[in-house]
């Protein structure tokens, strides 16, 4: 299906063109569009240029597009490859490098942002973010799993994998998908499922969003759940190394229905490490569970939940409705990633104690999420997703000055070295890192780099770490 470039001439001016500036070519985009085109003259523009870490506020696209359905987005990829200005999509506007903002013009999917379910499947716009599909999907007694973050877009969340606590239960987000929509860069509109464009299909499983086109629908598999339990276990600092080996050796190891994570963290408190996660069982078997980790937790919080109050939980959001958490909001941070192949040696386990004591008391947290179960069931080849072999991932994270905190992370990940595998997890996307394509992406480059060059092949998707 292609948008009819012949019947855009023939539309009438809209307001949005009218109000698009002096600019020819936004008042062209604004005349193909039937959404709004905002420019940095109009009142909304401020808002519609968002992104939730502010270290990229100071970005200014030269407009910001909100299509109201696919074919408003392939108007919009007929406009950027005839005019030449530079695109973006942008589903919750949280890449860690900044990719989902540019000086060109933003394609801001915020509009498409539905979420229907019919037959146990649930139809997701890419703009919905995570803690409203979590709050629809509830209404219905069901879920899919995905990250904690309510403000966080399905779209770029699915695409580059899409880890969350349930993972190790239900495989990933990108797992889960049965379908897609697609705006490829000719402006077709295409269908990509295991029979249609199986290649497009697979590589949009985990090969990271803005590389191949512009999502406009997802289609996803859904799971009935309705409870589980919880728990939040505190050690006093000096036994942080001996925690994050027992954590790395049982974690992986752990019934499918626990997800959990070790976090190291400091600040002007001071250093402190906690497990903590949820399991889709009963308290009793949440306590079965946690009785090989060691050592003996100095304090254990346990308890049983509704699903949808796990979910609120792990979002800060326990006491509020989960709609109102997922309104967009600002931080300025630095994050990073590392994956694990192998239980650390004592003397590697020491090694993430002294990352975060270098930090002192400004703000800086290593998070290592446990993998196995369902996810690493996945063979490494069967989607874009390599990352089936490993224990864990560890995602660095610091807030306070930028380049302080720029300089903890680099710092911190070259301490690690000697512990971790080399490979990166593409939606904590790290613009300083040396070697991406290969840490992103490992065996499954190459064949992401033929599903790019049949769907795009003048690179008309591209940013500093986009597939080529």
């Amino acid at each position: 299906m292609r948008a009819a470039a012949a019947s855009l001439a023939l539309r009438v001016v809209s307001p949005a063109a009218a109000a698009a500036g002096t600019d020819p070519r936004v008042r062209a985009l604004a005349a193909a569009l039937r959404g709004p085109v905002l420019t940095p003259t109009d009142p909304g523009y401020a808002g519609a240029n968002d992104v939730f870490d502010s270290l990229y506020a100071g970005v200014h696209p030269l407009a910001v597009a909100q299509p109201l359905d696919a074919r408003d987005v392939a108007a919009a990829v007929d406009w950027a490859r005839t005019s030449g200005v530079h695109i973006v999509a942008r589903s919750g506007g949280h890449s860690y490098g900044g990719y989902s903002t540019t000086t060109g013009v933003v394609i801001d999917l915020s509009k498409l942002a539905g979420v229907r379910v019919a037959s146990g499947k649930a139809t997701v716009g890419p703009g919905a973010r995570l803690g409203n599909v979590y709050n629809t999907l509830d209404g219905h007694g069901l879920a899919i799993p995905a990250g904690t973050c309510p403000t966080v877009g399905i779209g770029g969340h699915a695409l580059g994998g899409g880890f969350g606590l349930a993972s190790r239960a239900w495989g990933l987000a990108s797992d889960n998908l049965v379908s897609l929509q697609v705006v490829t860069a000719d402006g077709s509109i295409l269908t990509a499922d295991a029979s249609r464009h199986s290649d497009l299909f697979w590589a949009c499983r985990g090969g990271g969003g803005g590389n191949f086109g512009i999502v406009t629908s997802l289609v996803f598999r859904t799971h009935s759940v309705s409870q589980g339990s919880y728990f939040v276990a505190t050690w006093p600092w000096s036994q942080a190394a001996q925690v994050v080996e027992s954590f790395l050796g049982w974690a992986p190891a752990a019934p499918d229905g626990l997800g959990s994570l070790c976090r190291l963290s400091t600040g002007p408190a001071g250093p402190a490490v906690q497990v903590f996660g949820q399991f889709l069982g009963s308290e009793t078997g949440l306590r079965t569970a946690l009785a090989t980790l060691g050592p003996p937790a100095q304090k254990l919080d346990i308890g049983s939940s509704s699903w949808l109050d796990l979910v609120r939980r792990w979002a800060g959001c326990l006491g509020h409705t989960l709609p109102s958490c997922s309104a967009p909001g600002h931080q300025a941070f630095v994050g990073a990633s590392d994956y694990l192949a192998k239980v650390p040696t004592q003397a590697q386990a020491a090694l993430f104690t002294q990352a975060i004591e270098a930090r002192g008391s400004q703000p800086g947290a290593l998070l290592i999420d446990a993998y196995g179960g369902a996810l690493n069931r996945v063979a490494p080849t069967a989607t874009a997703f390599a990352h089936r072999d490993m224990l864990a991932s560890i995602q660095y994270f610091a807030t306070g000055e930028p380049a302080a905190a720029r300089q903890w992370v680099n710092a911190s990940r070259a301490t690690l070295a000697p512990a971790t595998s080399g490979a990166a997890y593409v939606n904590y996307i790290d613009p300083d890192l040396k070697g991406w394509e290969r840490a992103y992406y490992g065996a499954n480059l190459a064949r992401l780099q033929q599903v790019k060059r049949r769907y795009d092949p003048h690179n008309l998707f591209h940013f500093a770490q986009s597939i080529r």
